[in-house]
């Protein structure tokens, strides 16, 4: 074999390869009936990727391998086997390659495949005003699937959400309450079930249950952000204090109820205040993203007055609410770059934002070519950020509905209606003789579990299960509960 045979010879095989893969996958659907909601929620993403791409003078083709590298999960997946299709010829080019997987998706993903479809017309119009016309369409088309995939899973909510409701106060006081005093004395006759076998289904079955309903939604939840990659488990270590502190307290002559209601209530405050710097921090980075994507579009303006690429990035980002420091560090960076302002716009702004970040970087390249074009682009991907956020909030705003009565659950009424049983368990175990010093102590620790899963369940819900987040709302919920369940059992009926 000759050297250009050689050289060659690795490319082919690739190429056999990939058009073997890509047959396989022929007769598979691009998409399964129960992802079609998250791929919803990731049309913003996609039209946004396209419209920065042929907005800056590119083509169909380098906007869909734009996707296909840099797109969120699902959407890229797609896009790379549209770009699979085209490079090796098992479809003429890349249109007709995009245009027949967008024809294999099912029917109720139809607001996804028509934003993609006018995104492609926005590619292939010649009129200026044309595109950016097509482009605005394909983004609302976009942010209303979007829309409904809001409304489908908040509506859907209701039957679960009320599951977790029952399971985690009715059946645990039915179990340690209810069940129990039947048996005393032998009124109702003798209790079918004891106290130990009543324990493990309130500590072991009743979570598992409720487990079960929070993993559920978590897997519906089209909202939830992928990959979190750092367990994160340290942040977990500050709540190892309340045993801790329960063994303490019981060491010290305590009712092992009361020392492990103490115990959550000092492990728990004390936890939260070792998560509440992190918490700080990421909810002042949050704002300033808001901030920064607020800034594109004041870009924007500035590139259209005039202004160079660098004034116009720094003067929009320093003149928001809380942003000095990031404009000062871009400053900074544009000042060492040596002309390499695209790594210049990412070191400063990845930490912060990786989407704004993003977003500056291909203005970067199209004021490159034309201030003018890049202004435009600006102000194009300002006005989709603005609108994908008013959306967004929109329907966490729709959701919070449902995370307030989880939260209540938690710290209020489960502590609260298990605690008065407890209280209205006691004159009557007094009466006849019956012993029922481990039923509140059992249901401390349910209260624990219960907190637990109901911090996780909240976190799925508003699409943010980081383990931090996880950990805050456990440390928030854990002393709330079992104070009120420490007060509510010590009420004299």
């Amino acid at each position: 074999m000759n050297d250009a045979g050689a050289a060659y010879a690795p490319e082919f095989g690739e190429n056999i390869k990939r058009r073997v893969r890509t047959r396989q996958a022929e007769d598979r659907p691009p998409v399964r009936s129960e992802d079609v909601p998250k791929l919803l929620n990731e049309a913003p993403g996609v039209v946004g990727i396209m419209s920065t791409s042929i907005s800056g003078g590119g083509s169909l083709d380098s906007a869909v391998r734009a996707v296909a590298e840099d797109g969120p999960p699902i959407s890229k997946k797609i896009f790379r086997r549209v770009a699979d299709l085209a490079d090796t010829r098992v479809r003429p080019d890349m249109r007709a390659s995009l245009i027949s997987e967008l024809s294999r998706l099912p029917d109720s993903a139809s607001p996804y495949s028509m934003a993609i479809h006018m995104a492609v017309s926005a590619s292939e119009a010649h009129a200026e005003d044309e595109r950016e016309r097509s482009l605005r369409d394909a983004s609302e088309i976009a942010l209303t699937g979007l829309k409904e995939a809001g409304k489908s899973f908040s509506a859907s909510l209701n039957a679960p959400c009320m599951a977790v409701f029952a399971l985690g106060i009715m059946v645990p006081m039915v179990l340690m309450c209810i069940v129990p005093m039947l048996g005393f004395g032998g009124l109702f006759g003798s209790s079918p079930i004891g106290i130990e076998q009543i324990a493990v289904l309130t500590l072991v079955a009743v979570p598992a249950a409720v487990a079960c309903v929070v993993l559920m939604i978590s897997r519906r939840n089209p909202f939830l952000k992928p990959g979190n990659g750092d367990a994160g488990l340290r942040n977990y270590a500050p709540l190892m204090s309340v045993p801790v502190l329960a063994a303490v307290c019981m060491a010290a002559g305590m009712e092992a109820d009361t020392a492990g209601c103490i115990g959550c209530i000092a492990g728990g405050a004390a936890s939260f205040a070792a998560v509440l710097p992190a918490y700080m921090r990421e909810s002042a980075r949050k704002k300033i993203a808001v901030h920064l994507e607020d800034a594109v579009f004041d870009a924007g303006n500035r590139l259209l007055s005039g202004g160079t690429f660098e004034d116009a990035a720094v003067g929009a980002i320093a003149s928001r609410e809380g942003c000095a420091g990031v404009a000062e560090a871009l400053r900074r960076e544009f000042a060492v770059c040596r002309g390499d302002e695209e790594d210049a716009v990412a070191r400063a702004l990845s930490p912060v934002s990786e989407t704004v970040s993003d977003a500056f970087r291909a203005i970067c390249r199209a004021a490159s070519k034309d201030l003018r074009d890049a202004g435009k682009l600006a102000i194009s991907i300002g006005r989709q950020m603005k609108d994908q956020r008013s959306v967004r909030n929109g329907i966490r705003a729709e959701l919070r509905s449902m995370t307030d009565t989880m939260s209540a659950t938690a710290v209020f009424f489960a502590p609260m209606v298990l605690g008065l049983s407890v209280a209205m368990l006691a004159p009557v175990s007094s009466l006849s003789g019956s012993d029922i010093s481990g039923t509140s102590s059992v249901l401390v620790l349910y209260l624990a579990e219960l907190c637990v899963l109901i911090s996780a369940l909240n976190s799925f819900l508003e699409g943010d299960a980081r383990p931090e987040t996880v950990a805050r709302r456990i440390s928030m919920f854990l002393p709330v509960s079992a104070l009120v369940f420490l007060v509510s059992m010590s009420i004299q009926l």
